[in-house]
């Protein structure tokens, strides 16, 4: 019996470890998903190069489009150290009147390619 306790707990104590292993590589990749309690918004960042990065804002019920894209400003602030940045947005932008012709529409996420 304390043969097979003891197999147990180290197989637990073997996932937990490789479980945390893996969850390391997935922060230190080029392309993480991150979460900005701050503004409770999902985020996906990607480093093309020094100067070049994609931002992807992951729209959520609670969070509005004046808030994802004020979080863009933000983040492309914070990302190239000052104001010279330039945004091109990719995709997501809503109309004006999108919310009242399309209620049940669900708005992609707010993509956009930075340049600092």
């Amino acid at each position: 019996m304390k043969k097979v306790s003891q197999l147990f707990l180290y197989s637990i104590l073997f996932s937990t470890i490789s479980g945390c292993t893996s969850l390391q590589k997935s922060i230190g990749s080029d392309r993480a998903t991150l979460w900005d309690f701050d503004h409770n918004v999902q985020f996906k960042k990607t480093k093309l190069s020094d100067r070049h990065f994609t931002l992807e804002v992951i729209p959520n019920n609670k969070v509005g489009f004046e808030q994802l894209a004020t979080f863009l400003l933000r983040k492309s602030y914070s990302l190239c150290g000052g104001y010279h940045y330039k945004i091109e947005m990719i995709q997501g932008i809503e109309g004006f009147d999108d919310k009242r012709a399309m209620p049940n529409y669900i708005f992609p996420s707010l993509i956009a390619k930075i340049e600092c």
